[in-house]
């Protein structure tokens, strides 16, 4: 079997796409269709392998332009989203072949660098085989709520349980007490993201770290349209993003997006902003009350292990549990060095920057 690849086009291709995707994401695959061709950052980039006697497509995948800041300065950079080959041909010639098509917009200049976010060992496979490592990990916090899911897991269902899951709501229940950063009022953003918060997105320093840039545009095509999954930000969201903001003397602060999910947590998806250490736990703290009044199990959220991120979430009593995903960045060298993505420069990554 000889295989190709070539360049998709929304129009031409679409019942390829459409095709490959609803055998390989379910039921959902439609909305990913538009949403793949609806991002306000830009082009996106989309390629086919098939097979050339049979002209059977096989698999696609896709690079979304995404802005970006390194050490302060703004870059147009791409994530590879909707990685999909059909299961019979899962061997790792026509993945290695997808994964160095997302490569080539970098090699001829129009994007800085590209990054993809394998969840697993098997997805790592393609990038082991290009020799290529990870830049950095996801880590999954989590600040359990109630313990009911923990114990039923561990000790099953029986009535003689339910007073362990009281003792150790109870337990839960008893946290240290924060009395909030003085002069700060926090509040929910109904509406749309304003030109404010491309302001704050500018004024947040991004020196040292590698992070998305965070326009209104973005977050409002991100939060409150995002038209390829209607019901929320992931699969098992049951309603759309809540948006929390904190003001001082009216001036915007800093802001924390957050969704319900079906299995009772709270996942925020994104805390950005100034002051950070201070402001941010103060938001994190709404987001944990809001969470207490819905009874839910707990809170998470996807954190580059190390970032500051991780460091206000710990305050705040989130601890790491399992490796989520990790990011592997590629950049086009000048045959010694790489002109962006240097090793001291911090992967500051939350949801936001996994997510499209």
């Amino acid at each position: 079997m000889g295989l190709a690849i070539r360049r998709a086009w929304p129009t031409e291709d679409r019942q390829e796409i459409l095709g490959l995707f609803e055998r390989n994401f379910g039921d959902r695959y439609e909305r990913r269709f538009n949403y793949l061709f609806s991002n306000p950052a830009g082009q996106c980039w989309t390629w086919l392998v098939y097979d050339q006697s049979s002209k059977a497509v096989l698999g696609t995948t896709s690079l979304f332009s995404k802005p970006m800041y390194v050490n302060g300065n703004p870059l147009a950079a791409g994530q590879v989203m909707f990685f999909a080959v059909d299961a019979k041909n899962r061997s790792l010639g026509p993945a290695v072949m997808l994964q160095r098509a997302t490569f080539e917009p970098v090699d001829r200049g129009e994007l800085a660098f590209c990054y993809d976010c394998p969840p697993h060992d098997q997805g790592m496979s393609t990038f082991v085989r290009l020799g290529m490592r990870p830049n950095c990990e996801m880590i999954r916090y989590v600040l359990p709520l109630r313990s009911d899911e923990y114990v039923r897991k561990r000790f099953g269902r029986g009535i003689w349980t339910k007073p362990l899951v009281s003792t150790a709501n109870l337990l839960l229940g008893v946290r240290r007490s924060y009395h909030g950063e003085p002069g700060i009022e926090i509040s929910r953003l109904d509406g749309a993201f304003g030109d404010e918060f491309s302001y704050l997105d500018r004024l947040v320093s991004s020196a040292g770290v590698i992070r998305a840039q965070r326009s209104a545009d973005f977050l409002n095509w991100r939060f409150r349209e995002f038209p390829g999954h209607p019901r929320g930000l992931t699969e098992n969201t049951t309603g759309p993003a809540e948006v929390l903001v904190a003001r001082r003397q009216g001036e915007l602060l800093a802001f924390a997006v957050f969704t319900s999910q079906d299995d009772d947590f709270i996942a925020i998806a994104d805390l950005f902003g100034l002051q950070l250490a201070e402001v941010g736990r103060s938001l994190l703290e709404a987001v944990i009350e809001i969470g207490r009044r819905n009874n839910s199990l707990g809170v998470y959220a996807y954190l580059a292990e190390g970032s500051e991120l991780s460091r206000i979430f710990r305050s705040a009593g989130f601890r790491p549990r399992e490796r989520c995903a990790r990011v592997v960045a590629y950049e086009k060298s000048n045959g010694r060095t790489f002109e962006h993505l240097n090793t001291g420069l911090r992967w500051a990554f939350s949801q936001v920057e996994l997510m499209q």
